[in-house]
């Protein structure tokens, strides 16, 4: 198996909003940019981890269309005109090409919990539903023996969140519980200090953009993430990202590109007013 630098943004959707191949062309250009901002030299290999919320089911369109089924595209909404869908050898994964271009896709969940935090469960296609302790959501995840991740979020790691998130980064402490750092932090808002926290009990920071459903934010797919040494099964790549995140300590290089004030606070409005409308 070949060595190869993987460079992933570790929290992805795939909004309706969104055109896909400007997210997988966003993607590319972000993850290539970035691997090449720190002087890589090494073969490199690109995912995205999918982090779907209950309703959602763009994995299930992306492997609909790597085994050929055109009726499942049209009835997904989701249509390709540059990129392409492969599939791999494994249930978990796909794979998007344009030319010489590759980008790896694993599947992944997002669970919205009791308390007002979320957990992306990554690398695999198990449903959960919303709205459960947290505590009983990581002891499901937990037998999956995959990445868990609680996101960091505006407001979300305050008080007393933030005093449940220390206790659950103290009790549930292993290779596979992650915090996540969000390319939707802005410029001014330092580096939470509860990442520092876990570091210091061996949890580790999981970076990726989580993209919101609006049309513009399509652009930053890519932006923040990690780089991470793997050996990259050919047909199984989800798999071999898996093992390097959750096995043997492998260091995970973060890099970031972090949201500009106006561009925060104007998502922030937009959001507050989705939540809103849709109420």
């Amino acid at each position: 198996m070949p060595k190869v630098i993987a460079c992933v943004d570790a929290h992805v959707h795939l909004h309706p909003c969104y055109d896909p191949d400007e997210l997988l062309q966003n993607a590319y250009d972000n993850l290539a940019a970035a691997t090449e901002r720190a002087g890589r030299s090494a073969p490199k290999a690109y995912f995205l981890l999918l982090a779907e919320c209950a309703p959602d089911d763009g994995f299930a369109a992306l492997r609909s269309l790597a085994d050929g089924h055109s009726r499942a595209d049209a009835a997904s909404g989701l249509r390709l005109r540059r990129w392409a869908i492969a599939p791999t050898g494994e249930p978990i994964s796909v794979v998007a090409r344009q030319g010489g271009r590759e980008v790896f896709i694993v599947a992944g969940r997002q669970v919205a919990c009791l308390e007002g935090l979320e957990v992306l469960v990554l690398g695999t296609t198990r449903r959960f539903d919303d709205g459960r302790p947290i505590r009983d959501v990581l002891q499901e995840s937990d037998a999956l023996g995959v990445p868990r991740v609680i996101p960091w979020g505006p407001g979300k790691w305050f008080f007393r969140r933030g005093r449940l998130l220390n206790e659950l980064v103290a009790e549930f402490r292993k290779p596979t519980l992650f915090l996540g750092d969000e390319g939707g932090r802005p410029a001014f808002w330092g580096y939470p200090q509860h990442f520092a926290h876990a570091a210091r009990l061996g949890v580790r920071d999981l970076p990726g953009t989580d993209p919101l459903p609006f049309p513009h934010d399509v652009q930053k797919v890519g932006r923040m993430g990690l780089e991470v040494r793997i050996d990259l099964h050919p047909d199984r790549p989800g798999e071999s990202l898996l093992r390097a995140l959750t096995q043997g300590g492998a260091p995970l290089e973060r890099f970031a590109t972090l949201e500009p004030p106006l561009r925060f606070v104007r998502n922030q409005i937009g959001m507050q007013l989705r939540k809103r409308l849709h109420a």
